[in-house]
C-alpha cells in the first residue's frame, strides 16, 4: 500500500481529447461510448462517454501505449493505438465514423477484381485494365466495360452521359473532364467511381431532391500524391500546303501536378494548331448569351449562350490555353477550398458549305450556302469552393464563379434556294461583323445544420446570379427575288444591331427533415424565386451616308420580363437495407410580369406548376441494383419567346415572339439495372428512358418566296424514348473482354409548317416520328509489356416518317470501325496506331459518298530510364478526314462539310518528371 500510494504521488496525467463527425448519414453521435485500454494487457485504464456535441476527453497517464476503442449502436467500432508521451497530450481532432448501414453495402470481393459495385456506386480498378505506359486517363476510360468516350470526349457511363466529372471527390477545374481525361495519367488512378449524385443539399437531408446527375469520379493513388510530376511536350512539323489556311505545324503543351498530403496543385498549358483543343466539355451554361433563360419551377433560371461550346471550333483553329487549380484541406479537414483558373483564346478560319432539301404539304426545294469568316474568342472562367465544418452539427459551403466571353467574328456568306426543277427562287448575298461581350458571376452560400435527434436536419441554400450578353452586329444582306428565271424584285438590308441582355436571379430554398417512424422520414421545402430579364435591342439602318444613325423602331426593343416564384414542397423517404425509395412533389406559385417598355404595355402571367418526383433504389444482390427515377418539371417562356419583335439578324429565317405561349411541362421516367458478377467478370449494364412533354414549345413556320418566318407555339404529343443495353464478359482462356451493346431510341417530334406559295395561306401539322436501332461491339486483349489491341464496330439504322410529305421519309444506316493498338519492340521503341472508319449510306437526294477513314500511327522511342520520349506522329495517313454532319430535321435534311484539318506529321519531344517524397526524380 506504501509503495502504490508512493507511485500515485510520482505519476502524471496527461489528455487524450477528440470530436465525433458523421459527414454520411448526418446521425447525432452524443453518448458514444469511449474505452482505453492498455495496449499490453487489455486492462481497461479509462472510460467516457461523448457530450452533446460529440466531443469526448479523457485523462490518462501520460506514458505508455494504449488503445482507443469507440462503440455506438448505428455506427462500425473504431479503434486506434495511441502513444503517449511525457507532457504531451493527444488531440485527435475530428474522428469520422462509418455508417453501419453503409457498411452493409459493402461487397466481399476477390482481391484485385477489376469490377465491383459498393451501394450504388461502380468501382472500376484502374490497374485492372492495362493502358501502355504514359497514356492518359482518357484511354484508361475507353477500355472500361459499359464506358464510352466518343471523338469529341463527351463520356458516357452504364448508358447515361456523364453531367459531373470529379477527381478525389473534388471539382478538378471547374468540372471540366477534357482538362483531367487529357492532362492526368493513367498510372496515378486507382478507381474510377460511377454514381448518381445528389446535390449538397439532397446528400445532407439524405431525400432526393430530383437534381442527381451521373457522375464520375477518380480516385488518385495514395503514393502517387507525394511529390510532383510533370509533362513538357514540344512538337512541329512542316506544312501541307493541300489544305486552307494551312501553315507549319506545332503542338506544345506543359502539364504540371504537385501533391503534399491533401494539398493538390495542377497547371496546364498548351499552344496548338493542329486542331487539338484538349478541353472538349460542354460549358455553355456557364457563359451568358442573348437567347433562351427560362425560370424554372422552383425559383431558379437556367440559359444557353449563343457563344456555343467553350473550346468549340470550327474551321482550323489555332489556340492558346491554360490554367491553375488548387485544392486544400486544413484544420484537421475541417476547412476545405477548391479554385481554379483558366483562359483560352482560339483563333479560327473556317468554311462551311450545306446541301438542303426542303418539304412542305405542296412543294419541295433545294438549298445550297456557302459560309466562310474568321472569328477569334478570348474565353476566362474562375471558380470557387469553400467548405467549414463550423462544429459537429454545422457546415458551410460557399459556392462562386465567374466566365467571361470575348468574340469578334467576320464573315461572309453565300445561300441559293432553287425550286426542284433547279430554277432560282432567291439568292442571298451577305456579309457582317459580330462583336459580343458575355459574362456570367454568380455565388450560392448552403448552411447544412443538424439536431440532437437522428435525422432531423435543417438547411438554407441561397444564391444569386447576374449575366450579361452585350453586342453589336453589323449586317449587310442582298436578296434578290426570281420569277419566271429572271430578278423580280431586290431586298437590301444594311444595319447595324446593338444589343444588350441582362439577367440577374436571386433564389433560396429552406429544406427542414424529421424522422416520423424507424426508416421513415419527411422533408419540408420552401424555394422563393426572384428574376429580372432584361432585352434592349435597338436597330439602325445605314442613312446614306455611311453612318448607321436611322432608328429603325419596328425592329428594335425595349423589354423586361419579371418572376416572381414561390414553391412550398413536401417529400417522403423510406431506408431499408434492400429498399430506398422517396416520392414528393412541389407546387410553384408563379408570377410573370412582362413589360414593353418602348410601348408603355404591360401583360401578366399567373400559373402554378406541379413537380412531382419520385426515386426508388432496389437492391436485389449486393452486386444487383435496380434503380427508378420520375420527374415532372415546368418550364415557363424566355422573353425572347416571347416578345413580338422580328428577329432579322439571318434575313432568311426571321424569329418573332408569341405573347400567348404557355408554360410546358415535362415528365420524365428513366429505369437503370446493373450487375456484375465479380468472380465471372460479368457485367450487364441497361437503361431506359421516357419523356412527353404537355404545352411544349415548338415552332410555326411560315414560308413566302423562300424567306422563313417562325414563332414558337403550344403543342401536345412531343415524346421521346431511348434504351440501352449492354452486356461484357472476359473469355479468360485467352484473356480477351468481349463487351456488346444494343440500343433503340424513338422521337415524336411536332411542328406546323405553311404551304410554301405566298397565295396559298394554308398550314399543316407536321409529326416526325424518328426510330434509331444501334449495335455496338467491344474487343480488347492485352499482354503486359508487349502489346494490347482493341476493335470496336459500331451500326445504327434510321427511319424516319413525316406526316408533311412522304419525301421527308428517310432510311438509311450508319457506322464505324475503331481499331487501335501499341506494339512495344526491343530498344524501348512503342509503334501505335488507330484507326476510325465512318460509314454513312449514300442518300440519292444528296450530291456525294461521304465514307471515310482517319488513320493514325505514332513511333516513340523512349530514353534514359523511360524520362525522355522522341515521337514521330503521322495524323490523317489516308488523307480522307472531313467535318461532315447530317442532320434529318422535320421537314428538311441538309448535309454540312466544314473545314477540317487533313494530313499531317508532327516530330515531338516528351520530358516526364516525377518526384515521390522526398525522394530522388525518377521516371514513370
Amino acid at each position: 500500500m506504501i509503495l502504490f500510494a508512493c507511485s500515485c504521488a510520482y505519476s502524471q496525467t496527461s489528455v487524450i481529447k477528440g470530436a465525433l463527425v458523421d459527414s454520411s448519414e448526418h446521425k447525432n453521435l452524443q453518448n458514444t461510448v469511449i474505452t482505453l485500454f492498455n495496449s499490453k494487457d487489455s486492462i481497461l485504464t479509462a472510460f467516457t462517454r461523448a457530450g452533446a456535441q460529440g466531443d469526448f476527453q479523457l485523462n490518462v497517464p501520460d506514458t505508455g501505449s494504449y488503445v482507443l476503442l469507440l462503440t455506438h449502436p448505428y455506427f462500425a467500432d473504431f479503434s486506434d493505438r495511441i502513444i503517449m508521451n511525457p507532457g504531451q497530450p493527444v488531440d485527435m481532432g475530428f474522428i469520422n465514423m462509418i455508417s453501419k448501414s453503409k457498411l452493409l453495402e459493402e461487397v466481399v470481393v476477390k482481391t484485385g477484381s477489376p469490377i465491383r459495385i459498393k451501394g450504388d456506386t461502380t468501382i472500376y480498378t484502374a490497374d485492372s485494365f492495362k493502358v501502355r505506359e504514359g497514356a492518359n486517363v482518357e484511354e484508361l476510360l475507353k477500355k472500361l466495360p459499359g464506358v464510352q468516350v466518343d471523338r469529341n470526349g463527351q463520356i458516357t457511363a452504364l448508358g447515361e452521359k456523364v453531367e459531373r466529372f470529379l477527381v478525389d471527390g473534388e471539382e478538378f477545374f471547374g468540372s471540366d473532364p477534357g482538362i483531367a481525361t487529357k492532362n492526368l495519367r493513367a498510372d496515378i488512378v486507382k478507381d474510377v467511381q460511377v454514381y448518381k449524385g445528389k446535390s449538397d443539399q439532397a446528400a445532407f437531408t439524405g431525400i432526393d431532391d430530383g437534381q442527381s446527375k451521373q457522375t464520375m469520379n477518380l480516385v488518385l493513388k495514395e503514393d502517387k500524391k507525394k511529390g510532383y510530376f510533370a509533362k513538357i511536350e514540344a512538337g512541329g512539323g512542316l506544312k501541307n500546303g493541300n489544305n486552307l489556311g494551312e501553315g507549319d505545324k506545332f503542338n506544345n503543351a506543359l502539364m504540371f501536378n504537385a501533391f503534399k498530403a491533401k494539398r493538390k496543385i495542377s497547371a496546364y498549358g498548351i499552344m496548338s494548331n493542329t486542331g487539338k483543343l484538349n478541353l472538349d466539355w460542354d460549358d455553355r451554361n456557364k457563359y451568358g448569351g442573348t437567347g433562351d433563360v427560362q425560370a424554372t419551377d422552383d425559383g431558379g433560371i437556367s440559359f444557353s449562350s449563343m457563344g456555343g461550346d467553350y473550346n468549340r471550333s470550327d474551321g482550323i483553329p489555332t489556340n492558346w490555353n491554360g490554367g491553375i487549380h488548387y485544392n486544400n484541406k486544413f484544420n484537421s479537414d475541417k476547412q476545405s477550398i477548391n479554385a481554379g483558373y483558366r483562359i483560352t483564346k482560339i483563333n479560327a478560319p473556317g468554311e462551311t458549305k450545306s446541301y438542303s432539301r426542303n418539304f412542305l404539304p405542296d412543294s419541295t426545294w433545294l438549298n445550297y450556302n456557302n459560309n466562310s469568316g474568321f472569328s477569334s474568342n478570348l474565353k476566362q472562367g474562375a471558380n470557387l469552393i469553400f467548405e467549414t465544418k463550423i462544429d459537429s452539427m454545422n457546415t458551410l459551403k460557399l459556392t462562386a464563379q465567374g466566365n467571361f466571353n470575348n468574340m469578334d467574328a467576320s464573315y461572309n456568306y453565300y445561300s441559293e434556294n432553287r425550286n426542284i426543277d433547279s430554277s432560282f427562287i432567291n439568292v442571298n448575298n451577305r456579309h457582317g461583323h459580330n462583336k459580343t461581350d458575355n459574362s456570367n458571376m454568380g455565388a450560392n452560400l448552403l448552411w447544412m445544420h443538424k439536431f440532437k435527434k437522428l435525422y432531423r436536419t435543417i438547411s438554407v441554400n441561397g444564391g444569386f446570379s447576374h449575366t450579361e450578353a452585350k453586342g453589336t452586329a453589323l449586317l449587310y444582306s442582298n436578296i434578290d427575288f426570281y420569277r419566271n428565271g429572271v430578278v423580280d424584285s431586290t431586298g437590301t438590308l444594311d444595319q447595324n444591331t446593338i444589343s444588350d441582355n441582362v439577367l440577374n436571379n436571386f433564389n433560396t430554398r429552406i429544406a427542414y427533415t424529421e424522422p416520423l417512424l424507424k426508416d421513415f422520414y419527411l422533408e419540408l421545402s420552401y424555394s422563393f424565386g426572384l428574376t429580372k430579364n432584361a432585352n434592349n435591342r435597338n436597330v439602325y439602318f445605314n442613312d446614306g451616308t455611311g453612318g448607321y444613325n436611322q432608328f429603325v423602331d419596328s425592329l428594335s426593343n425595349d423589354f423586361q420580363l419579371n418572376t416572381l416564384s414561390n414553391a412550398p414542397g413536401i417529400n417522403f423517404r423510406y431506408n431499408k437495407k434492400k429498399l430506398n425509395f422517396s416520392l414528393g412533389t412541389s407546387a410553384a406559385f408563379t408570377n410573370l410580369d412582362q413589360r414593353d417598355l418602348t410601348n408603355g404595355t404591360t401583360r401578366g402571367y399567373n400559373f402554378v406548376n406541379h413537380s412531382p418526383r419520385a426515386n426508388l433504389t432496389y437492391k436485389i444482390k449486393p452486386s444487383e441494383t435496380l434503380n427508378f427515377y420520375y420527374n415532372g418539371a415546368g418550364r415557363a417562356p424566355s422573353l425572347n419567346q416571347l416578345q413580338p419583335i422580328p428577329d432579322n439578324s439571318d434575313p432568311l429565317n426571321i424569329r418573332v415572339g408569341n405573347p400567348l405561349l404557355k408554360p410546358s411541362f415535362s415528365h420524365d421516367f428513366d429505369l437503370y439495372y446493373n450487375s456484375f458478377k465479380t468472380l465471372k467478370e460479368r457485367g450487364i449494364w441497361a437503361y431506359a428512358s421516357y419523356n412527353f412533354r404537355q404545352n411544349a414549345f415548338t415552332q410555326f413556320s411560315e414560308f413566302a418566296d423562300g424567306i422563313r418566318r417562325y414563332y414558337d407555339v403550344n403543342t401536345n404529343g412531343v415524346a421521346s424514348f431511348n434504351s440501352n443495353f449492354n452486356y461484357n464478359f472476359k473469355w479468360k482462356g485467352p484473356g480477351i473482354r468481349i463487351g456488346a451493346g444494343v440500343g433503340y431510341g424513338f422521337n415524336r417530334n411536332v411542328d406546323f409548317v405553311s404551304s410554301f406559295s405566298a397565295d396559298n395561306g394554308s398550314s399543316a401539322k407536321n409529326i416526325t416520328k424518328t426510330n434509331i436501332y444501334s449495335f455496338s461491339i467491344d474487343v480488347y486483349k492485352s499482354v503486359d509489356e508487349k502489346y494490347d489491341f482493341g476493335l470496336a464496330p459500331n451500326a445504327r439504322y434510321n427511319n424516319t416518317r413525316a406526316t408533311v410529305s412522304s419525301n421527308a421519309n428517310a432510311n438509311y444506316w450508319s457506322g464505324g470501325l475503331n481499331i487501335w493498338g501499341n506494339v512495344q519492340l526491343p530498344g524501348k521503341i512503342e509503334i501505335r496506331t488507330d484507326v476510325d472508319a465512318n460509314y454513312v449510306q449514300k442518300d440519292p437526294r444528296f450530291p456525294a459518298n461521304n465514307n471515310y477513314v482517319i488513320w493514325n500511327g505514332f513511333i516513340t522511342k523512349k530514353m534514359y530510364k523511360n524520362q525522355f520520349e522522341a515521337r514521330i506522329s503521322i495524323y490523317d495517313i489516308l488523307n480522307q478526314n472531313r467535318g461532315y454532319n447530317r442532320n434529318f430535321g422535320n421537314y428538311s435534311f441538309t448535309e454540312t462539310y466544314r473545314t477540317t484539318l487533313q494530313r499531317f506529321w508532327l516530330v515531338s519531344f516528351v520530358w516526364n518528371i516525377t518526384k515521390n517524397g522526398t525522394g530522388t526524380p525518377t521516371a514513370k
